[in-house]
């Protein structure tokens, strides 16, 4: 019962038409420290919640599916519309190995830090950075206008520039003013064969997604997001790449 909850779709998430619209006892403690923004991610070969007996299993996930980190919410390879609310600066983050246990070992690695560069080994190979390198960005998912957050690694980092490149095209406008959409893709490079998203611009928002879009931006004013990161994995294509 417990992982049905954790793993609901917004529709179990939703206030029951008993329960009156002011009435929100039991929550009073919840700080917005406290609070995770959701993941839209997709599954990788070796994504955990592709493992139907381990504890992070989400039912009827597929390779190459996008997915919600938080709700468990399989969204398949279909194109999916977003609304870019604010653009993350990029973090890096370094992980501890995962033969050693996992997990972070520093969430905040500078830029301009060795952990984050490209480097050679002895035999003249080019080695990935230690430290991860996350561009993210808060959104909206349309048509729900579910608050979601955009987090790319690796061969997905192109996704990112091309959101950015396409906001910034648009000049001095909020760019929450303009829909995209993220469409699944296969890659493949060195280290074998990933999704990825294309981004594409799809047209200006309608007025009410727009008012949702300001109201969460402005709710995030002075506001760090937190957002379940995953290690860097293989899907990094070992070449220089510079933002």
């Amino acid at each position: 019962m417990t992982d049905e909850i954790v793993k609901a779709g917004p529709s179990a998430l939703a206030r029951p038409a008993f329960v009156p619209a002011d009435d929100s006892r039991g929550t009073e403690n919840i700080k917005r420290e406290d609070l995770i923004l959701p993941r839209l991610t997709l599954a990788q070969p070796q994504s955990p919640e592709l493992d139907e007996a381990g504890p992070k299993a989400v039912a009827g996930l597929k390779k190459g599916d996008a997915f919600n980190s938080l709700t468990g919410q399989v969204y398949g390879k279909g194109a999916l519309d977003v609304v870019v609310v604010r653009i993350e600066d990029d973090r890096f983050v370094e992980f501890n190995p995962l033969d050693e246990g996992g997990g972070v070992k520093d969430f905040s690695v500078p830029a301009d830090d060795p952990r984050t560069k490209f480097t050679t080994t002895p035999d003249g190979k080019t080695a990935k950075p230690v430290a991860t390198r996350f561009s993210e960005f808060v959104a909206l998912r349309l048509p729900e206008r579910e608050p979601i957050a955009l987090s790319f690694k690796g061969a997905g980092l192109k996704a990112a520039r091309t959101l950015k490149s396409l906001i910034a095209l648009r000049g001095k406008i909020p760019s929450f003013t303009s829909v995209f959409t993220l469409t699944p893709t296969v890659v493949t490079n060195t280290k074998g064969t990933f999704s990825v998203f294309v981004v594409r611009m799809k047209g200006n928002v309608d007025e009410e997604t727009f008012n949702v879009a300001s109201a969460l931006y402005d709710s995030f004013k002075d506001r760090e997001l937190a957002v379940e990161r995953e290690p860097g994995s293989d899907d990094a294509e070992p070449v220089h790449t510079e933002f």
